[in-house]
């Protein structure tokens, strides 16, 4: 398997800092898993790789999408395994924490009809006047695994699970999965609550510091309203204190509760769908050498038991063998 790993976490854990040193010590480069990162020139607010990081290891699947296309779990597992294809050779590690694109590249995607453009023009008809809450809750309706995994602002994909809906009596969960690549080995960066919302908190700030502003009013030049990249976390909450020439850094506390939030959904998500091989414990940062040793060894040295990775669970009996810290 040229993925040699997937490390994962909370947002604001520290993956992608974790990720450029591992990539660096094993020669690897870097595949990014976050449905915001991928957008271009939304690069602070996403807190997409800096461009030393990006020039300390190779990064893809980052800083490319035009703000206005839609991207989606199907094209990421595509993207993916074209990129494995075009670089057969290259050593690759997966970073991030959108766990709908591990689990569509590790078990595949149900097959689903393509979209219905008379169905979907009716619904876009029918909540163009209404709140964003009432498609979000309708959707919730009609797919209760939504729930943490969709954001309410995610106008594209709620209309696409009620247009499903609309053409199956219920969504078919157990529709065989295809085209999966099979399980990875995870990494999980797991930090106390407390530290870890303090961390999501200073980043805020540090991003309204260090560029985040500008880049926002750079991008309300150019970059329609209605596209899909104005819904990453604060973007919105930024533009509008901006047009209204209110104190910027006003939205920090809204922003740094969102994001806190986010960081419980995906938490929630990962805890629930799979459990990694091992964890990081938030303690051990910063991370040293002699870690990076030990990680690299139990990534690529055989040491982990059979088919343990993401997509796969814990095969029975490994469950007290698992290190639960390196």
């Amino acid at each position: 398997m040229p993925i040699f790993g997937a490390i994962l976490g909370a947002t604001g854990s520290g993956k992608t800092k974790l990720a450029v040193m591992l990539a660096q010590k094993m020669g690897a480069e870097v595949i990014c898993m976050d449905s915001r990162q991928l957008y271009k020139g939304f690069r602070v607010g996403t807190a997409q790789p800096t461009a030393e990081e990006r020039s300390a290891a190779p990064h893809h699947i980052v800083d490319f999408l035009p703000p206005e296309q839609q991207y989606n779990a199907a094209r990421f597992a595509s993207d993916v395994k074209e990129l494995l294809a075009q670089k057969p050779e290259a050593k690759f590690i997966l970073v991030g924490g959108t766990g709908l694109y591990l689990q569509a590249l590790c078990q595949g995607l149900n097959p689903l009809p393509p979209v219905n453009p008379e169905i979907r023009e009716r619904l876009k008809r029918h909540y163009e006047n209404k709140e964003q809450k009432e498609l979000y809750s309708d959707a919730l309706k009609a797919n209760p695994g939504i729930e943490g995994k969709i954001m309410q602002g995610d106008t594209q994909r709620l209309l696409r699970i009620l247009e499903l809906n609309s053409q199956f009596s219920t969504l078919n969960s157990q529709l065989n999965r295809v085209g999966g690549i099979g399980p990875i080995p995870s990494v999980w960066i797991d930090f106390p609550r407390d530290m870890l919302y303090k961390r999501i908190n200073e980043r805020v700030v540090k991003m309204l510091k260090n560029g985040w502003i500008e880049e926002v009013m750079e991008l309300s030049k150019s970059v329609p309203l209605n596209a899909p990249a104005w819904q990453s976390l604060g973007y919105l909450e930024l533009k509008e204190a901006l047009e209204k020439n209110k104190d910027p850094f006003s939205i920090a506390e809204e922003v740094a509760l969102k994001t806190r939030h986010y960081a419980k959904r995906q938490i929630t998500w990962f805890k629930h769908k799979e459990k990694p091989v091992y964890t990081i414990e938030g303690s051990q940062f910063p991370i040293d050498d002699s870690v990076l040793v030990s990680l690299w060894g139990r990534l690529v040295g055989g040491h982990n038991p059979p088919l343990v990775g993401f997509g796969c669970g814990i095969p029975k009996g490994f469950e007290n063998r698992l290190p639960q810290a390196l």
